[in-house]
């Protein structure tokens, strides 16, 4: 792929500025760019570190968090989707899975390079999906991979489509944790990573783009159940789907199990029983 040094890592709002312009893509079979954005030289910044572990109930151990080194290197991944070369629209993007391997934590203080690429684009029966992968790298070896994977319904590809995946019925255990989400949850958290997409803003916003409610964030979610259960001091992956949205005020329950080197957490909606992430995570050999 084609590497492409960026001097200055953009913030989400930079992002969503330009993001209206996308919503005209539409078409078949798109082809994603061959190109790598790369970053060299980030760090963390305190303040928002803070806030960060704050926001989501994370422990002051060190080392960086998997999900804030998302929050800080995503903006740049996400200027990926705002270029001209980029056949999808930004807005409207549905989050589906995050895949991530920590070879080695980062230590708080610790400079890292960051790399963002596009890959993966491929049929799906309500359009297209494609993998946006940020690579963590500190003296040329990674450290880290963050795979997200959205899905568009504005494109589509020839040949046949994938069948729809069939779930066991969901029956709930009992619950380990329960959260009380209010309303300004997506505001909140917008202010604290910098993610302003209208649809976790308010009921208003969330509507114009095909949405009942206010959702929550998949990163802040994800986040928020790994404050409790992340590692420290060694390589580890886990791996989120996401099932059903949560709207806006919302009540989560939560099941956290834990078996030797494994920890899975499962979130559902305890009126209407549907689930709405499995989230597992396991040590590294």
């Amino acid at each position: 792929m084609n590497a492409e040094i960026v001097n200055q890592l953009p913030t989400m709002a930079q992002v969503y500025a330009k993001a209206v312009k996308t919503l005209r893509r539409k078409g078949k079979n798109p082809v994603l760019p061959e190109r790598t954005l790369v970053y060299r030289q980030a760090s963390a910044d305190a303040q928002k570190l803070a806030e960060f572990r704050r926001a989501v109930g994370a422990g002051m151990n060190g080392q960086l968090p998997s999900l804030y080194v998302h929050s800080l290197a995503f903006p740049l991944a996400m200027s990926l989707m705002v270029r001209d070369d980029f056949p999808l629209p930004l807005l409207g993007m549905i989050h589906l899975t995050n895949e991530v391997t920590v070879n080695r934590p980062l230590g708080e203080q610790e400079s890292f390079d960051i790399e963002v690429s596009a890959e993966k684009l491929r049929a799906h029966r309500k359009g297209v999906t494609c993998d946006l992968v940020v690579r963590i790298l500190t003296d040329g070896k990674q450290r880290m991979q963050l795979r997200s994977t959205f899905l568009s319904t504005a494109a589509t590809m020839d040949g046949p489509k994938p069948a729809k995946e069939e779930h066991e019925e969901f029956v709930p255990g009992l619950p380990t944790a329960q959260w009380r989400l209010s309303a300004d949850t997506g505001r909140v958290w917008a202010a604290v990573a910098g993610d302003y997409n209208p649809i976790h803003l308010s009921k208003l916003s969330a509507k114009a783009l095909g949405m009942p409610k206010a959702i929550a964030h998949g990163i802040y979610l994800a986040a928020r159940a790994l404050a409790g259960i992340e590692p420290v001091g060694v390589g580890y992956e886990w791996e989120i789907k996401f099932m059903s949205p949560v709207t806006l005020p919302a009540t989560v329950h939560l099941q956290f199990e834990a078996e030797d080197d494994e920890f899975e957490v499962i979130a559902w909606n305890p009126r209407k029983l549907k689930p709405h992430f499995e989230l597992e995570l396991e040590l590294l050999d």
